[in-house]
């Protein structure tokens, strides 16, 4: 720095000898406001974990794993009757999964506050498998009938933190045993042993590929369209895609015509 520069310092210092105290009672006054900004961030965010982990009345894992080991998740539905997940064929249970969430088996648990920041963060609905929220809102939602009339934030998060402990309490088979056995599927029906007779007259191990396609788009929309075959024959190339069945079965399955609409 030259003479000149130097001496404008030392004469804007002796003209305001209180400017160098102000600048630092500045900076320790930003200090002082950041700090308590990160300390009602920090209770923010604990109070948020709490009631939303605690704070709704939500049933706890040792709550949920007090339920029957075996049996169903859900209250009764009309007409339905409970089939061991052994019983439902394979390629029902596997094409339902590709249908509707193909990670189903695969996708780790990741904790619900942070599953939401993902979701928001990369731009994606909240939410989890399309599976076990289906599970966690039509059975173990009534646990809690009092809490989180939605929707709203409550009902939201509330579900991703009930999502989660599901996850973590039961096995992703007994899950998907619920999830075939209770689910709505048109005509008045609950689960796919009773959507199978009421569409086709038929017990789940008598079905094709055709009849189980169109089962699986049942799930998603149980009352009938004029784009039931569309739908079925998407599902179909799902299946395909895979591998499930190869093309000469694919082929053969868009040529059954799909059912009448719903009586």
């Amino acid at each position: 720095m030259n003479r000149n520069a130097l001496d404008g310092t030392n004469h804007l210092t002796m003209r305001f000898p209180h400017t160098k105290q102000l600048f630092i009672l500045f900076g320790k006054s930003v200090l002082a406001m950041l700090s308590i900004a990160m300390v009602l961030l920090l209770y923010a965010e604990g109070y948020a974990i709490w009631y939303f982990e605690y704070g709704l009345g939500l049933p706890s894992e040792s709550r949920l794993a007090a339920l029957p080991a075996t049996g169903s998740l859900c209250a009764a539905s009309p007409g339905s009757s409970l089939v061991p997940l052994s019983e439902i064929p394979p390629l029902l249970r596997k094409a339902v999964i590709a249908s509707q969430d193909r990670e189903f088996y695969e996708r780790p648990y990741v904790g619900p506050l942070a599953r939401l920041a993902s979701d928001i963060a990369a731009g994606r609905p909240p939410g989890r498998s399309n599976i076990i929220q289906s599970v966690s809102r039509e059975c173990l939602w009534a646990l809690v009938p009092e809490c989180c009339k939605g929707p709203n934030l409550d009902w939201q998060i509330g579900t991703e933190v009930l999502t989660g402990r599901i996850e973590r309490t039961f096995g992703r088979d007994r899950i998907l045993e619920a999830y075939l056995n209770n689910a709505y599927l048109g005509r008045g029906t609950y689960g796919v042993v009773a959507a199978a007779n009421a569409y086709f007259g038929k017990s789940l191990a008598s079905l094709d590929v055709s009849e189980i396609a169109f089962l699986v788009t049942r799930f998603r929309s149980p009352r009938p369209s004029q784009g039931d075959s569309d739908l079925r024959n998407r599902v179909i190339d799902t299946m395909r895609s895979a591998g499930l069945i190869d093309e000469a079965q694919a082929t053969s399955a868009k040529a059954v015509p799909v059912p009448a609409a719903d009586r």
